[in-house]
């Protein structure tokens, strides 16, 4: 319980610093970020390299049976949008933005939490497309 908890924390926090670079570009600061990286790798038990590589469905399929799997494939989509913001190369950004919203809109609709923050990211995300 006390994990999960702790999980759903670290993944409201990321979710808006993640949130607030994307729709306000606000910057993360770099020691952020790296504390940010560390707690998702442990979470997901992927490295960042590995996630960029793994697709959508992949993702869902890998957290799929866990108990806080929803919660760790809204972690992954927004590690996957992070990401994408980092890439200057076109068609590997677009592919990590397509695939982080992919998951995205499954946590909204699958989810067992409606979250206003996400539907608007969706929203913005899919209107930059």
């Amino acid at each position: 319980m006390i994990r999960q908890d702790y999980i759903i924390r670290m993944i409201q926090e990321i979710f808006a610093a993640i949130a607030n670079l994307i729709l306000r570009r606000k910057h993360i600061s770099k020691s952020d970020w790296e504390e940010y990286e560390s707690t998702a790798r442990q979470v997901l038990e992927v490295t960042p390299q590995q996630l960029e590589e793994m697709d959508g469905q992949t993702i869902l399929e890998k957290y799929s049976q866990e108990k806080d799997g929803i919660e760790k494939t809204e972690l992954a989509a927004m590690m996957l949008l992070k990401m994408a913001e980092d890439t200057e190369n076109i068609v590997p950004k677009a592919r990590l933005r397509q695939e982080g919203l992919y998951l995205l809109k499954y946590v909204q609709e699958h989810g067992n939490t409606y979250s206003l923050p996400r539907n608007l990211l969706i929203q913005f995300l899919h209107a930059k497309q």
